[in-house]
């Protein structure tokens, strides 16, 4: 995390003003498209019925993909309902390093046929976080939290500590409910594991979309220098350094899209 001055151009009480607020330094690889896959609507839902792989994957892919030995035929994706790509990480083009690629399924908006053009035109090719997302956007990382193992009740929930000289143990929960219930209900306090979960942080507002040369020149605590693409996003972001995070729209943006001012 780091800090940047900007103009406050919400609606608060300092609008027009110059503000430090606090940033996330994102680094983001390219995504490297492998597959399109149609789907059609039947009665339980949608299933996938054509998939087109892409050729030329990069050496590393092959340790999570089967590379296709022959180019598919294109033309048999035509009439379905839906259509999506599966994308796959490039750790290693990243400080992370990481040899074994993440592979995820991304869904595309539009109509069927705008589906299955836009996906046409980048199957086999690099997309780039800057051709996707713009300054001004809000986005949603979901990520695994930092994990702090087992937990009491203190730490875990930020409950109150007993009185020093009316209980034998200050760090204890008090009563775990009534006689007559014979259980414990869901919402006391109880002792467990803290941390390490999968949370969907929502609304974080991109300041700014960069590469590797326009990167900060320091290198990062425990992370080291950017090498690749990177976003600048405000507040935090759940998760440890070089934990992999996704990236989405907004699915409720709390405003409009409006380019940031940042400062020198």
């Amino acid at each position: 995390m780091s800090s940047v001055m900007m103009l406050d151009d919400t609606e608060a009480a300092t609008k027009g003003q110059e503000i430090i607020v606090p940033v996330t330094i994102v680094e983001v690889p390219p995504l490297f498209i492998c597959s399109i896959v149609a789907y059609k609507k039947t009665t339980f839902g949608i299933k996938a019925a054509a998939q087109v792989n892409a050729l030329g994957l990069p050496k590393n892919l092959k340790r999570v993909i089967t590379p296709a030995k022959k180019a598919g035929d294109v033309s048999k994706l035509a009439g379905f309902d839906e259509y999506r790509v599966f994308a796959a990480m490039q750790p290693w083009k990243s400080t992370v390093g990481k040899k074994t690629p993440e592979v995820l399924e991304i869904g595309i908006s539009g109509t069927p046929d705008a589906q299955l053009e836009y996906a046409k035109s980048v199957l086999g090719k690099e997309v780039r976080v800057s051709d996707v997302i713009k300054p001004g956007e809000f986005i949603d990382a979901i990520a695994v939290s930092i994990g702090r193992g087992w937990q009491g009740i203190i730490k875990r929930h930020g409950v109150s500590l007993n009185p020093r000289k009316a209980s034998q143990s200050r760090r204890h929960g008090g009563s775990i409910g009534g006689e007559r219930q014979a259980k414990v209900m869901y919402t006391i306090p109880r002792a467990g594991q803290h941390g390490y979960h999968r949370r969907t942080d929502s609304n974080k507002r991109v300041l700014a979309v960069g590469d590797a040369t326009v990167s900060p020149a320091k290198i990062f605590p425990h992370y080291g220098p950017i090498k690749s693409d990177l976003l600048l996003l405000k507040g935090s972001v759940p998760g440890p350094r070089k934990r992999f995070i996704t990236l989405r729209r907004a699915l409720e943006a709390p405003m409009a899209v409006k380019q940031p001012t940042l400062l020198k």
